[in-house]
């Protein structure tokens, strides 16, 4: 991208109701999704596009700091800023959505579905997480690839004690989201969640399944969410490869409890 093209292509409006970082923010993202602008590419330097546009370096820097915090560019010091490959960037001090977190970076969230039924003979581990009363032991399973543009990012098993969602099973997930179904058809919601994040080596099934073409580390999540009366209803594990997902928290100097009402638990072993 030189800087003709993009005197030609990008157009300020004034009048517009965003602010001018914002406008410019969302022309090089559009570049960068569109793949006009690949992964390796050197984005202009700040101080041409200021000259070129008449704005002040501060608005130029607040769009670059933008990418950056999107994942979109990576900043070099005394080289410049370079569009970088693409990742999930994950806020984990709320609860998360997969579907939901595509939509908002720009990508189209699918699935797999490798398995949906409903387990009668339920692992020990996963029956003593989700505490299932003993007249109630069944859990329905759902196995899935989750994917970004049609690339695979995550392999999750989630499960769901099935008496708080009899007939599930039946529903499509490759098109629905289970979190749409179990609030619009059940009136299940997560109020509060705990999280480990776990790195670990992927064996070769589960690079098989993420397409890994290198071998390299991934994350193990595991999560334990709950209804605001403090029932379990979902226990989710899931496998990520390293190099597709980056994690994110803001932090504060002594929250107040009662600030944070969703609690996040992370455990991180190298």
């Amino acid at each position: 991208m030189d800087i003709e093209y993009f005197k030609e292509t990008f157009h300020l409006l004034p009048e517009s109701n965003k602010p001018l970082y914002q406008q410019l923010y969302e022309y090089f993202k559009r570049l960068i999704l569109n793949k006009t602008l690949q992964e390796g590419d050197q984005m202009l330097p700040e101080v041409q596009i200021c000259e070129a546009m008449g704005l002040s370096r501060s608005t130029v820097r607040k769009t670059m700091d933008k990418l950056i915090e999107d994942g979109l560019i990576l900043r070099r010091r005394g080289k410049g800023s370079y569009v970088t490959s693409h990742k999930l960037r994950r806020q984990i001090n709320y609860l998360y959505n997969f579907s939901e977190n595509m939509e908002s970076i720009g990508v189209h969230p699918s699935s797999i579905v490798l398995e949906c039924k409903v387990l009668k003979k339920v692992p020990d581990d996963v029956r003593e997480i989700l505490h299932l009363p003993p007249e109630n032991q069944s859990v329905f399973l759902l196995k899935r690839i989750r994917l970004a543009d049609g690339e695979p990012i995550l392999c999750e098993n989630t499960y769901i004690p099935y008496h708080l969602c009899p007939g599930i099973q039946k529903y499509s997930f490759r098109s629905q989201s289970l979190y749409s179904v179990l609030l619009e058809r059940y009136l299940l919601e997560p109020y509060h969640a705990t999280e480990s994040i776990e790195a670990v080596f992927l064996c070769e099934k589960d690079k098989e399944l993420l397409e890994c073409p290198e071998d390299v580390p991934g994350f193990k999540i595991s999560r334990v969410s709950y209804l605001e009366s403090g029932e379990i209803f979902e226990y989710t594990t899931s496998l990520t490869r390293s190099d597709k997902c980056v994690f994110m928290m803001d932090l504060f100097k002594n929250p107040s409890p009662s600030t944070y009402p969703i609690q996040i638990k992370r455990n991180i072993t190298i």
